[in-house]
C-alpha cells in the first residue's frame, strides 16, 4: 500500500525513520499498519496475509456496528477473509467483564473490534490475555486504540492494566464525517490536554526529578495547532481537520508506547474525569470521558497559567494528609494500597524544607521553562465552543458541590504530581472551587 498522505509524522513512526531532537533516538512503533483513509472501500490491507485461512473474531457493540459494521464486513470480504461476528448488546469496563469476555473468545485466534473507546480496551485485554493478534476498526475516535494499557474497574477502583497493542488500526474519513457530532467534540476534548499534561509533568520534572521526555509532545503540536485554529470545520466534515484530530488521537495514545507511561495523555484533568466517573454513581450524567476531559483540562489549564504567569514567589505550606481521608473514599481493600501510594508525592516536614529551597533558587527559571509549552486557557476554550462542546460543569450536568469535591479530592487517586498538588500545597485551590 502507498505512503498514506493523511497519516502525517505517523508514517515516519512506522517507518522507524523517525529521530527524536530531544533525545536523538530512533522512534518505531510496534503497530505494523495504521490506516487513515477517506473510505476504506476496495483496500487491500496489509495485516490481511496474517489472518487469512485462521479463525476470526469480530466484536462490537450495536451501535459500532449500525454505524460502521457494513463496511468493514465488505471489507474483510473484499480481503478474503473469513470470520465470526459478535455483537455485544452491553458491556462495560470493568475487569471481571473483561475476563468473562476472554473466556468465551479464546478459541479463535485473532479479534477484529469494530468501536471506539471502552470497547477497543475491553477488546485490548482480552487479545493480551488471549495471545491473540488484534485488528482495531475505529467506529469513532479514542486514543484507547494505541495505548498499551487499558483503564478497568476492580473493587470500585479505576485501574491501568497491560494489553496489547493492536497489529493494525483502521480509520475511515467517510465514516467519521457521519458520527455523531457528539462524540467528534468529545475526541476533540480529548486530545486538547496535551498543554495540561506537558506542564503537570514538565512541572513533576522540574520539582520532583520525575523522569520526562518532549517527543510524544513534539509530535502533536502542528495538529494541534491546526485544530485550534480550525475546530469551526470539524462538524462539517472537512476531511484536513477529520484527519488531523485523527492523528492527534493516535498521537496522544502512542505517546504511551514511546515513553512506556500515561504522563504525556493523564494528568491533572484526567484525575478530576476519573473522580466523576468513580463516584457519582446512579447521578453520573452520562456525559462522554472526552467531554469531560475538555471540561477538566479548561479547570486545569486556569490554575496553571494563573500560578506560572502571575505568581512571583511560590512556596509550598505544611498540610495534613491522613489514611482516614483515603478510608472515606476507597473501601478497605483498596484504602491502605492507596494512602502508601500516595505517600510518593506527599511533602513531610524535611521534603518540604527541601522544596521551599529549591522554588527560592528555581522558579523564576522554571517560569520561563514552564510558559515556553503553557497555551492561554481562552484558546482552548475558543476551540471547544467553536464546535459547540461543553465547556463547563453546568454544561455537563455535573452539580456544582460535587465538582467541587472532585477538584478538592481528586489529588488523592494517584500518585502523580499536578497542579492541583501545586494548588493544594499553596493553599490555593479553594480559590479555584466553583461558586453557586
Amino acid at each position: 500500500m502507498k505512503m498514506n498522505s493523511y497519516l502525517g509524522v505517523i508514517n515516519k513512526l512506522l517507518s522507524g525513520n523517525y529521530i527524536s531532537p530531544f533525545s536523538k533516538k530512533i522512534i518505531s512503533l510496534p503497530i505494523e499498519e495504521i490506516v487513515i483513509e477517506r473510505s476504506i472501500e476496495n483496500l487491500n490491507f496489509n495485516f490481511t496475509s496474517k489472518l487469512i485461512n485462521k479463525k476470526n473474531l469480530v466484536i462490537s457493540g450495536e451501535s459500532s456496528f449500525r454505524a460502521f459494521g457494513d463496511k468493514v464486513l465488505k471489507s474483510l470480504k473484499y480481503n478474503n477473509l473469513d470470520f465470526d461476528i459478535n455483537i455485544l448488546k452491553k458491556y462495560e469496563s470493568t475487569h471481571n467483564f473483561a475476563t468473562s469476555l476472554s473466556q468465551s473468545s479464546k478459541e479463535y485466534e485473532n479479534i477484529i473490534v469494530v468501536g471506539s473507546g471502552a470497547l477497543i480496551d475491553l477488546c485490548k485485554f482480552v487479545s493480551f490475555y488471549n495471545n491473540q493478534n488484534l485488528i482495531v476498526f475505529c467506529s469513532s475516535l479514542s486514543a484507547a486504540a494505541t495505548t498499551s494499557t487499558v483503564s478497568l474497574t476492580r473493587n470500585g477502583l479505576k485501574e491501568s492494566v497491560k494489553s496489547n497493542i493492536p497489529q493494525a488500526i483502521i480509520i475511515d474519513l467517510e465514516n467519521l464525517k457521519l458520527a455523531p457530532h457528539r462524540l467528534l467534540r468529545s475526541a476533540l476534548g480529548d486530545v486538547l490536554c496535551r498543554s495540561t499534561c506537558q506542564i503537570d509533568w514538565l512541572t513533576s520534572h522540574l520539582f520532583l526529578n520525575t523522569e520526562y521526555d518532549e517527543t510524544p509532545f513534539a509530535l502533536q503540536y502542528e495538529d494541534e495547532d491546526f485544530l485550534l485554529n480550525n475546530s469551526n470545520k470539524l462538524l462539517s466534515g472537512d476531511y484536513e481537520t477529520l484527519a488531523a484530530l485523527s492523528r492527534m488521537t493516535l498521537l496522544n495514545g502512542i505517546a504511551a508506547i514511546i515513553i512506556g507511561s500515561t504522563h504525556a495523555g493523564s494528568m491533572g484533568e484526567h484525575l478530576i474525569s476519573h473522580y466523576i466517573d468513580m463516584f457519582m454513581g446512579d447521578n453520573h450524567p452520562g456525559t462522554l470521558h472526552g467531554e469531560q476531559v475538555g471540561v477538566t483540562t479548561l479547570f486545569i489549564s486556569k490554575i496553571q497559567n494563573q500560578i506560572i504567569n502571575y505568581v512571583e514567589n511560590l512556596e509550598f505550606k505544611k498540610i495534613d494528609i491522613t489514611e482516614s481521608s483515603f478510608q472515606k473514599l476507597f473501601n478497605d481493600k483498596v484504602s491502605a494500597k492507596m494512602y502508601r501510594q500516595f505517600q510518593n508525592k506527599y511533602f513531610d516536614d524535611e521534603k518540604l524544607i527541601n522544596m521551599n529551597n529549591l522554588l527560592k533558587k528555581k522558579w523564576p527559571e522554571h517560569k520561563l521553562t514552564l510558559k515556553k509549552y503553557l497555551l492561554p486557557t481562552e484558546r482552548i476554550e475558543k476551540a471547544l465552543k467553536n464546535c459547540g462542546a461543553p465547556t463547563n460543569n453546568s454544561e455537563l450536568g455535573i452539580p456544582n458541590n460535587f465538582f467541587n469535591r472532585a477538584i478538592q479530592d481528586s489529588f488523592l487517586l494517584r500518585d502523580r504530581f499536578s497542579y492541583l498538588d501545586v494548588a493544594l500545597y499553596t493553599m490555593t485551590l479553594s480559590n479555584y472551587l466553583i461558586n453557586d
